[in-house]
């Protein structure tokens, strides 16, 4: 079943695997590691099915609402960037990792 990184307390559309397009948004999303400047990202394939698009934080999903796959978090109201929530383990798979140095070293 889908869950999200063990250190992450705020869930804006319950509990699932978040991605985005932003690579800004997902860059906010990496750890800085005192032992190197990399970061990583895992660039995936998700399938979305049908989606519901939410504007406002709902944190009590547990999945998506009746009749759809998956949640498609909109911009405007509580997001700045967009967000796709899955629901399924089996609706995403990694396609390319990339390993990147931050223009600044922010440690």
């Amino acid at each position: 079943c889908a869950g999200t990184a063990p250190d992450r307390n705020f869930l804006r559309f319950g509990h699932g695997i978040y991605t985005t397009s932003v690579s800004s948004k997902a860059d906010d999303y990496t750890d800085n590691l005192t032992y190197s400047q990399n970061r990583v990202l895992i660039v995936a394939k998700a399938l979305l099915g049908r989606a519901a698009v939410i504007h406002r934080t709902t944190q009590t999903l547990m999945d998506p609402p009746a009749g759809f796959d998956s949640v498609l978090g909109g911009v405007g109201v509580d997001l700045n960037y967009d967000e796709q929530v899955l629901y399924r383990d089996d609706a995403i798979r990694p396609a390319y990792l990339i390993v990147y140095e931050p223009d600044e070293p922010s440690f």
